[in-house]
């Protein structure tokens, strides 16, 4: 942290496991310095945040400082999981897709074919769909999750000075502007207005769609399962609109656990 405060700059990566819960788990962060005396002039470090007694105080204070730039690659859902899990903003992001879309290699290119079209270095084997959350972790997870922060650090530092080059970089730096604010956190009110035949529901069976809605997501909370592992969305807005008031008339919904 404090060596990511003198130079400015800062990568970061993370694992995370978001299957069969009701919000991401986070992993692992991988996280690059640049350091004169590491590795390609950069140092690495891939945290735990599942095993050991790490505290994140000091890296959350570092992703809130402005002045500190915060290299990610297609870093939304990085950000919203680090904001919610380290309780701290992410500012001063640089995000390497969003950089390589202003120079033409692509909106949505991969990592792995950037670091390979950028710096002409092809990465080992992916780890990147194992189980982080299994521990202990092997040598290969470990190896891979270093190697993409270390990498990112370098690849976000060639795309800077390419978009420096072609005069875009303040077009890039504003687009990456909206990350910052990105979230995970589940608002009722937007399930609510996504939830399937809503218009067919009358007033009444509207109100009890919502009331619904606001039920399974402190129950899914509470069991770190996904919403609809407790309740379908079409069973809950067919739940709405026949309003059972017993075990029968709940039997009688398709769909419904």
């Amino acid at each position: 942290a404090a060596r990511a405060t003198e130079q400015g700059r800062l990568a970061i990566d993370t694992e995370f496991v978001s299957e069969r819960r009701y919000q991401a788990l986070l992993c692992l962060a991988q996280v690059a310095v640049p350091d004169a005396g590491g590795r390609d002039g950069v140092q690495t470090e891939v945290l735990d945040p599942l095993e050991g007694d790490l505290d994140a105080a000091p890296l959350a204070a570092v992703l809130a400082d402005p002045a500190v730039e915060v290299v990610v690659h297609a870093g939304r859902q990085d950000v919203a999981i680090l904001r919610r899990t380290w309780a701290t903003d992410v500012r001063n992001v640089f995000d390497t897709q969003v950089a390589a879309g202003f120079l033409g290699l692509g909106n949505q290119e991969g990592y792995e074919s950037l670091v390979r079209k950028v710096l002409r270095v092809r990465l080992k084997g992916s780890e990147g769909f194992t189980r982080w959350d299994r521990r202990p972790l092997t040598a290969q997870q470990l190896e891979y999750a270093g190697d993409d922060a270390r990498l990112l650090l370098a690849l976000g530092a060639e795309l800077g000075r390419r978009l420096v080059d072609r005069n875009r970089l303040d077009w890039a730096r504003e687009e990456c502007r909206a990350l910052e604010e990105a979230s995970d956190e589940r608002d009722p009110d937007r399930v609510y207005e996504r939830l399937p035949r809503l218009g067919r529901l009358s007033d009444n069976g509207r109100a009890v769609a919502r009331e619904l809605v606001e039920w399974r997501e402190e129950v899914a909370r509470s069991m770190d399962r996904p919403p609809g592992f407790v309740l379908p969305d079409h069973a809950l807005v067919e739940m709405a609109r026949r309003a059972p008031a017993d075990h029968d008339g709940l039997e009688q919904i398709r769909g419904l656990p």
